[in-house]
């Protein structure tokens, strides 16, 4: 058979995998539902469909089809097993995935694992050779790319020609496009059309544009994370690690400089970047990560340490782990010298490995993030934490049947201590229809406690009663759990500084202090307005700068170690530092 007709045998025979794909999708879509009663049943039909179809996809083209299904095949049940395994905790399907991980996990799995299924279809022991690893995963990721943008154009094109024959009164193209089962059929059949002639074009369409256009930015990342790392000092730790999305902002730009890095030492030496400025980039960056990625980490740890685990907070300090582990040991690739490129890519290839692992335990009893955090949030109640910082409302309604049976020793817990507060807050954490409501419950209750307990300076100072009342449900939880936290000298964990900050302005400013733990201290900016404090922003320091604030200022305002000062503006004057609220 010639070059000619083999290549269009091999475009027909994967436009029409690309046909049947879009046409089983439409039956999993339109049809499954209607003849599988069982819902777990249907799930698992489900997942196994996408994922074979996905997989199958990203194999065809460099394998013949039959091989490729094969493969297809032995990655679909294990992953729907495992999926299906995984919505055992919860009662029902609905709520498996409203308030899972699951898909998202099995999703990032199966994306670090086709190309290692790849590789070893395309040669023995391909999987262990880092070089075809790094070719067929950078291969699906542009083909795929290719032709879903091809698919695209398509559709582009086929609605055009639609629009211009309405013209003349030909709706042959609205008809087909109106019948169920059409777009699903034309999109896989476009779909796998351009994969066959990406495939073809491989010699063209290679992913090396793309690699050599991320090697570029790894000077410019080595430059905002050195700049962060020197501001570190200036800016201070305190309201770094007082906010969760700092911790995924940190661990994103370690992910990121993690795929730069792999994109600069390339396949093999050969294909690495050669210049000196490049390769100094590249190992300076590759140590420099760490220091973000430990951050992440800590972050993290501080936000369960306060408020105890919650599924999301078990997926943040798994993967702040794993970008933590990834960032030191390639730090140690560096330290040792010698073949250090080398030591990254194997590096990559177990890091890899070790991902898709803990994407499947996932699914598994052995990594159950809901029955870890309901754990968490029960020896949290037994321990005295406040009540308002349990989660009772997620545990009732988002933690399946985990969060059910922890809710449940909560409430003999309440028995048995004879807490009638907490038992309200149990029957109303079942019976509120979303966490709103119940926060809304949670706020009544929370509201007289803050009116008498938050301190307020200068003496003699005052608020309105209810001054709180404008503040979210959130904020006001916060604030009492600030006040139930001690300094040194029994001193109460929260104050609030009134003064008029802005002479011209006639409402009083207030800068709120409220103590975290391990030595950080919220800073809260606010103005008092028909008797009700309203935030307005952050408290700045005299220099323009957030300050640092710790135990040790805390303690002076409360001791009145203080002076409202103006410079320009007044300002709390604690001596070594001064500040004042900024909307």
């Amino acid at each position: 058979m010639s070059q000619e007709m083999q290549s269009v045998a091999t475009r027909l025979s994967l436009a029409a995998i690309g046909a049947l794909s879009g046409l089983a999708v439409w039956g999993m879509v339109e049809v499954l539902p209607d003849l599988v009663d069982n819902m777990r049943m249907l799930v698992f039909l489900l997942t196994f469909g996408f994922v074979f179809f996905g997989v199958l996809l990203a194999l065809i083209g460099p394998e013949r089809p039959v091989p490729a299904a094969l493969g297809a095949v032995g990655l679909a049940v294990p992953s729907a097993a495992l999926f299906l395994w995984a919505s055992y905790r919860f009662e029902d399907m609905d709520a498996f995935f409203d308030h899972s991980e699951a898909v998202l996990v099995l999703g990032a799995g199966l994306f670090i694992a086709v190309p290692f299924l790849a590789a070893g279809m395309a040669a023995h022991d391909g999987w262990r050779d880092y070089a075809r690893l790094f070719d067929t995963a950078w291969n699906i990721v542009v083909r795929y790319a290719a032709a879903w943008l091809f698919a695209g154009v398509a559709w582009g094109v086929a609605l055009a020609s639609d629009a211009l024959l309405g013209l003349v009164g030909v709706h042959v193209i609205e008809t087909l496009i109106e019948m169920e089962v059409v777009p699903y059929i034309f999109t896989g059949l476009v779909l796998g059309l351009g994969l066959a002639i990406v495939h073809e074009l491989s010699d063209y369409v290679s992913p090396f544009l793309l690699i050599q256009l991320f090697r570029v930015l790894v000077p410019v990342v080595l430059v905002v994370v050195v700049v962060f790392i020197v501001a570190l000092p200036l800016r201070g730790l305190g309201q770094l690690f007082g906010q969760f999305s700092a911790a995924t902002m940190m661990a994103g730009v370690v992910i990121a400089s993690v795929t730069l890095i792999t994109t600069a030492i390339g396949r093999d030496d050969e294909m690495s970047a050669q210049g000196p400025v490049m390769l100094f980039a590249t190992q300076a960056l590759s140590v420099l990560i760490a220091v973000p990625a430990a951050l992440a980490l800590y972050a993290v740890w501080l936000r369960v340490d306060q408020y105890g685990l919650t599924p999301q907070r078990v997926a943040a300090m798994l993967g702040a782990f794993v970008t933590l582990t990834y960032a030191l040991a390639f730090a140690v690739s560096i330290a040792m010298r010698g073949d250090w490129r080398g030591r990254i890519r194997a590096v990559n290839r177990y890091k890899a490995m070790a991902v898709v692992g803990l994407a499947a335990l996932w699914l598994t009893p052995v990594i159950n993030a809901e029955r870890m955090s309901t754990a968490s949030q029960v020896a949290r109640v037994e321990a005295g934490a406040p009540v308002s910082e349990v989660a009772l409302w997620e545990m009732a309604h988002e933690w399946g049947k985990p969060g059910r049976r922890g809710l449940e020793r909560v409430a003999d817990f309440a028995a048995a201590s004879g807490s009638t507060e907490l038992a309200a807050l149990i029957s109303s954490a079942r019976t509120s229809a979303n966490n709103w409501d119940f926060n809304q419950a949670l706020r009544a209750g929370d509201m007289p406690v803050l009116d008498g307990t938050v301190a307020l300076r200068p003496a003699g100072a005052v608020l309105p009663e209810g001054a709180f009342d404008r503040l979210s449900a959130y904020e006001q939880q916060s604030i009492h759990a600030a006040c139930e936290r001690s300094l040194p000298g029994d001193l109460p964990g929260c104050v609030l500084v009134i003064g008029a900050f802005e002479p011209l302005n006639p409402a009083q400013g207030v800068i709120g202090l409220y103590y975290q733990g391990s030595d950080v201290v919220q800073a809260t900016a606010y103005e008092l307005h028909e008797g009700a404090l309203m935030r307005i922003g952050r408290v700045m320091s005299a220099d323009g700068m957030s300050p640092r604030l710790g135990r040790a200022e805390m303690v002076k305002i409360l001791e009145g170690d203080f002076d409202i000062v103006p410079v320009p503006r007044n300002v709390l004057d604690l001596g070594e530092i001064q500040i004042f609220p900024r909307n």
